[in-house]
């Protein structure tokens, strides 16, 4: 004859609440856990500062990396423009004549290549680079 489990409480009785304890102790140490960390979310979203352009195209840095944007997909001619207002603001890096140069001559636009070249080469005269600039000047003149 097997013996069915004797239940441990009887029916109709309550269990009591001692018996519970551990259960709601970790109950309630997650609830204060998830509580704690949504608290946490919410202030972290709180103060964080807003997602807006930071004067988008206020620097020339913005717009090389804009135009170098365009360049990767494709779209020369914003590409160009972007360039070109990275120059209007900053007028003395050659570092941007010889990007847009670059772009130029792979469009087949020589004649404005080797002009922006020029002015690159005007600006860094004394670099190592001074010398690989011109190279690459008579090299678009040979071809154009």
């Amino acid at each position: 004859m097997s013996k069915d489990p004797q239940p441990s409480v009887p029916r109709g009785r309550r269990i009591p609440l001692s018996r519970f304890w551990l259960d709601w102790r970790i109950s309630f140490f997650l609830v204060t856990v998830c509580v704690v960390v949504i608290g946490i979310a919410i202030v972290a979203l709180w103060g964080r500062p807003e997602i807006v352009p930071s004067g988008a195209g206020s620097s020339p840095a913005n717009h090389r990396e804009l135009a170098q944007f365009y360049e990767g997909l494709g779209k020369t001619e914003e590409a160009i423009g972007e360039y070109q207002t990275a120059i209007r603001l900053s007028p003395d890096d050659p570092v941007l004549y010889e990007a847009l140069a670059l772009l130029f001559e792979k469009e087949g636009r020589f004649s404005e290549a080797i002009a922006l070249y020029e002015r690159s080469l005007e600006l860094e005269a004394a670099s190592a680079k001074a010398s690989a600039i011109q190279m690459r000047i008579e090299q678009l003149r040979q071809r154009y």
